[in-house]
């Protein structure tokens, strides 16, 4: 049978029949991956985001019973951790907000404020990504690539002036990440 004698197939019917196709190979790859995994693909990301907010006692690939990794640090992320912040002289309430990438109006709902005005020394309670209490021989830009913050944000929040200056032991307070 020659070129011209070969029946022409319907332009209908070769889009469904790759629309079908596509169907078909995406069903086998979910399929293929669903089995290979425990967590289906739609709920990994959900899955993710809750074991963020869960205790660090539940059973994880680095805590679970046997030998402990000496090297492996387990960082964990609740955005809800609550830092106490005392206000300097000039600042203002949106400049805080800004410096902790903390909504304006979450600040003042969370410290009972009716008005953006604020006193020097004023302590405000504002919610940070994580308190890290800094172990010997730890530098700056370790910490902040750790939690994935630039370490002039978690230096600004803590009035840290030098980064050499890090104190072994002190509790500093890491900025969420700005998404505002």
């Amino acid at each position: 049978m020659s070129q011209s004698q070969r029946p022409q197939t319907d332009p209908k019917k070769r889009l469904l029949l790759l629309v079908g196709g596509l169907f078909l190979a995406s069903v086998i790859y979910f399929a293929v991956d669903i089995m290979s995994r425990s967590t289906p693909p739609w709920a990994r990301r959900r899955a993710a985001a809750d074991s963020l907010a869960t205790d660090s006692t539940a059973p994880t690939p680095l805590n679970r019973p046997g030998p402990v990794p000496t090297e492996v640090t387990v960082t964990r992320f609740t955005d809800d951790a609550e830092f106490s912040y005392t206000v300097r002289s000039g600042e203002v309430l949106s400049l805080i907000a800004e410096k902790f990438h903390f909504p304006l109006d979450s600040i003042k709902l969370l410290n009972g404020l009716a008005t953006d005005n604020i006193n020097q020394g004023r302590k405000l309670k504002v919610r940070v990504r994580a308190l890290h209490k800094v172990a010997p021989g730890e530098v700056m830009d370790k910490i902040a690539r750790r939690y994935g913050v630039g370490a002039k944000a978690i230096m600004d929040v803590n009035n840290i002036s030098k980064p050499e200056r890090l104190q072994e032991g002190k509790t500093i307070a890491i900025p969420r990440p700005n998404k505002m």
